[in-house]
């Protein structure tokens, strides 16, 4: 007997030694990665609306100020409608956040703030969203810690948080998600922490972490549902200390929202409009945008959706048995926390796209809360499975095997996006021939580059190019949020002051208004993209 018992021991011992060891590498390599040349991806369509509002700019105050002007510099074209300055106070900021009221404005009064001493640029301004995203890995630690209180399932949990290419990706972007995903967390350890210790200051704490959730993102309010759901089933539905202290902690929180509340309200159809996309039908099978979804939580290789990717349904698998473990195998006050994190949230998107129609759970970073409690699911049962000493030699094997195919899965994934400009998150399709197209443009002498495009779809693309390029807006008829007494007209482009003059996805009528001025174009990529214009000899 004693003899079993020394060997048990011992087998445990030297499961925790190579589990503590790949849990170290993993921490590190997704601390790395997080904060690996943040600045190289493409800057694209969604971060450079980021910069626009903490610069005080609207998409129609950038038209009325940018559109027909003379050519100014990148660099400073750049200065002036992506960064905030001293011209332009906070209050601008705000007033342009209030136009989105769909996008909450923490992060980006704290990107604004950031700005000033880390300096003006892309880089910089990403480097924000990755100290959220590695603030994320501690916080991960103490839900798992909380949850399941067992210190060596939060440090599984934190680890599995910390290796996923989805987290490392938002990290790297000029958005409020990865902020949104500390704030899920932290809260919802918060919260199992004040249900355990049920103290003023515990349950205070839930209440500002609560209100810092909502001032993150409007779909936490997901989050405070699956949180109030549980707390009622927690608590068998009767009127406890704990549940009443929790609606005090409720009340704290919508308090200190109320002000940002109070603007949603006021600007209700503003954000009924700009949310208008996400009610639009998405082409496809809607369960493999799911699995999809669902996959880059673990394995991302820029793979789209398909119905026969075997990754899909093997990591499908993987996240049904662990819940069905979580289920099975601790008290039922544990397992429903995670089934409720997950449940509110993905009933609410699929629901509402399965009934009313819509694209709203095909988008990959909004079923967020969803991703945490499946993360949470599978980094417990990777830590049971190799922890426990009663089962097979061949089973602990097997899970052995396992778990280091699902960590090196991760870091092949987040090395390999490391290292390319775009991935899926950029929008491949509008942003696919921007660095070559502003790499031909940065390799002339002395540029112009003239452009009619709606002037926050080209914000990007000046991002890609040399600050000394010269560039020039030309209002184009008919434009969405152009004023209408700004009428197209055609550049006035003296003779040898320009190198060579670029059209950046001209509209036909420029092109033709710049030809009859003896200006022709060509195609540079046959694409459409970029043209080269000839200027006449003097």
């Amino acid at each position: 007997m004693v003899e079993q018992i020394q060997n048990v021991e011992i087998k445990r011992q030297r499961s925790s030694s190579w589990l503590r060891w790949l849990v170290i590498g993993l921490l590190i390599v997704g601390v790395v990665f997080r904060l690996y040349q943040p600045g190289h991806k493409v800057y694209w369509f969604d971060e450079t609306m980021t910069s626009l509002r903490i610069a005080g700019y609207t998409q129609e105050t950038l038209v009325a100020a940018a559109v027909n002007q003379p050519p100014i510099t990148a660099e400073d074209f750049l200065e002036r409608y992506q960064y905030p300055d001293h011209q332009r106070t906070r209050a601008a900021a705000l007033a342009a956040l209030k136009t989105h009221p769909e996008h909450s404005p923490l992060y980006y009064v704290m990107a604004w703030g950031w700005l000033y001493p880390a300096g003006h640029s892309v880089g910089n301004l990403r480097l924000l969203s990755a100290l959220f995203g590695l603030a994320t890995i501690p916080a991960a630690y103490w839900l798992g810690r909380e949850l399941f209180q067992a210190a060596e399932a939060g440090w599984a949990i934190a680890a599995v948080v910390a290796i996923s290419p989805f987290h490392v990706l938002y990290s790297q972007e000029a958005r409020e998600y990865s902020l949104w995903t500390l704030a899920i967390v932290l809260s919802s350890a918060a919260l199992l922490w004040a249900r355990r210790r049920n103290t003023v200051p515990a349950w205070s704490l839930y209440g500002v972490t609560l209100a810092l959730g909502l001032y993150s993102h409007v779909f936490y309010g997901f989050v405070v549902m699956s949180h109030g759901l549980y707390m009622i089933l927690a608590e068998s539905w009767r009127p406890t200390r704990r549940l009443l202290a929790y609606g005090g902690a409720v009340l704290l929180g919508l308090a200190l929202f109320a002000p940002w509340l109070m603007v949603i309200l006021d600007n209700w159809d503003r954000l009924l409009g700009n949310t208008v996309g996400m009610t639009l039908d998405r082409q496809g099978f809607l369960p493999l945008f799911w699995l999809l979804n669902l996959s880059r939580l673990f394995f991302d290789l820029n793979q789209g959706p398909s119905a026969i990717n075997p990754a899909h349904y093997l990591l499908l698998a993987l996240c049904a048995y662990a819940l069905w473990y979580l289920y099975q195998r601790t008290p039922r006050v544990t397992s429903l926390f995670v089934l409720t994190l997950i449940g509110v949230t993905a009933i609410a998107l699929m629901g509402s796209d399965l009934l009313l129609g819509g694209r709203r759970s095909t988008i990959t970073r909004y079923p967020i809360p969803c991703y945490v409690g499946l993360q949470v699911a599978v980094g417990y049962l990777l830590w049971r499975m190799l922890q426990d000493p009663d089962q097979s030699r061949r089973a602990y094997r097997r899970w052995r095997a396992g778990a280091i195919a699902l960590a090196l899965s991760g870091v092949l994934s987040v090395a390999v996006n490391a290292h390319h400009a775009l991935w899926w998150n950029k929008s491949y399709a509008v942003s696919r021939f921007n660095p070559a197209a502003a790499e031909i443009i940065n390799q002339s002498d002395r540029p112009l580059m003239i452009t009619d495009r709606d002037p926050s779809e080209v914000l990007a693309f000046v991002h890609r190019l040399d600050a000394d390029v010269q560039v020039q807006l030309i209002a184009r008829p008919n434009a969405p949020d152009q004023p209408p007494d700004l009428r197209p007209i055609v550049p006035d482009i003296p003779p040898a002051t320009y190198s060579d003059v670029f059209l950046y996805q001209p509209s036909q009528g420029l092109r033709l208004r710049m030809e009859r001025r003896g200006m022709p174009s060509s195609d540079v990529n046959g694409g459409g993209w970029l043209w080269t214009v000839s200027i006449p000899s003097p």
